[in-house]
């Protein structure tokens, strides 16, 4: 099961009032395993003990941090043999998001400069995972910390800026970065308002702003500004700072979950599981908890540790035993990718 940046912020009561999330709750949205037992209505032609992901809606307090869960038929999905189940558990939501966005809303070509925000949870580093090796686009990349800034370096980012509190450095390291350029797509997977600071370095006729932010909210977005200083620069008319304003305006909230197109949204999913079977994208998985280490994993999160998912392994009970599987599952993961 993946532990997402969501279900802690649920845990920890920091989730919007008005997601309503039921409780109790159990967290966990993206799941693997095998089929048990099937329905009367089975479309997707699966069998007992076959390898599946899942995914399941955020406010379904039946998550996967559970030996069993129920799901439904438009969320599960078969997995090959060949592509690790544990990786697999990482990806829809994070990958199928970012192809949504990239294949759908505004369609990639390969040299397009995007600007992507990567913060713990592995929304931004699915993107920039599916930017640069499936769209051959160019990334620069807004990392939280150091340690995930040599992380989305390795994924392929172009050039990759720090985060900092001081909102006016931050944007000159970007100006820095940028250049003279302006990016096609500012994608945000942290939120925190930076969508109105990130607004600045994209094309203000084709560029486009996307939240993937599942707490995203337009009206709190408008009130949540940064403080900062702009520099006193010669363009900034104020037909640019118009320009600016209508970007925000027209943000577009990504959920692929909420996605009203079934089809599209399984296609989607679909999609980037026979990428990774081509070894085109992979999942990043920072760290593996046993069931009984769930508060460590939750606390993993919460001090930003992470450097992409963190999975909980529902099975293991054992110390040692898990320690095996986790040795055998490394293993295996390392052979099929030689």
């Amino acid at each position: 099961m993946s532990l997402n940046s969501t279900d802690v912020q649920i845990i920890a009561g920091k989730c919007p009032p008005e997601l309503k999330v039921p409780l109790p709750f159990i967290p966990g949205h993206e799941v693997s395993g095998e089929v048990i037992e099937i329905g009367k209505n089975n479309p997707n032609f699966l069998k007992r003990g076959d390898r599946v992901v899942a995914m399941n809606d955020l406010q379904d307090p039946n998550g996967g941090l559970i030996s069993e869960m129920v799901v439904k038929n438009r969320d599960v999905w078969a997995v090959p043999p060949e592509v690790p189940l544990r990786e697999m558990t990482v990806m829809p939501y994070g990958h199928g998001t970012a192809l949504l966005t990239f294949a759908l809303h505004c369609p990639l070509e390969q040299n397009d400069l995007l600007l992507i925000t990567a913060g713990p949870a592995g929304m931004g580093l699915a993107a920039i995972d599916l930017a640069v090796n499936v769209y051959k686009a160019k990334v620069i990349a807004i990392c939280d910390t150091e340690s995930s800034s040599d992380l989305v370096r390795e994924k392929g980012a172009h050039k990759t800026v720090s985060m900092n509190k001081n909102y006016t450095k931050l944007y000159k390291n970007i100006a820095d970065a940028m250049g003279d350029k302006k990016a096609k797509i500012a994608y945000d997977a942290v939120g925190k308002g930076l969508l109105h600071l990130m607004a600045d370095f994209v094309d203000p006729e084709k560029g486009q702003l996307f939240s993937v932010d599942p707490f995203f909210n337009k009206e709190t977005f408008k009130a949540s500004k940064p403080e900062y200083e702009l520099p006193k620069k010669k363009e900034r008319t104020e037909e640019h700072e118009q320009q600016v304003a209508k970007l925000i305006d027209n943000i577009k909230h990504v959920d692929l979950y909420e996605y009203e197109d079934e089809d599209v949204y399984r296609q989607m999913i679909s999609d980037t599981v026979e990428m990774r079977v081509q070894r085109m994208v992979h999942g990043h998985i920072s760290k593996v908890f046993m069931m009984k280490e769930i508060q460590e994993a939750v606390d993993f999160i919460l001090q930003k540790q992470c450097t992409g998912k963190v999975l909980v392994d529902v099975k293991c009970e054992d110390d040692d035993k898990c320690e095996d599987e986790k040795g055998a599952a490394t293993q295996e993961e390392k052979k099929k990718d030689d």
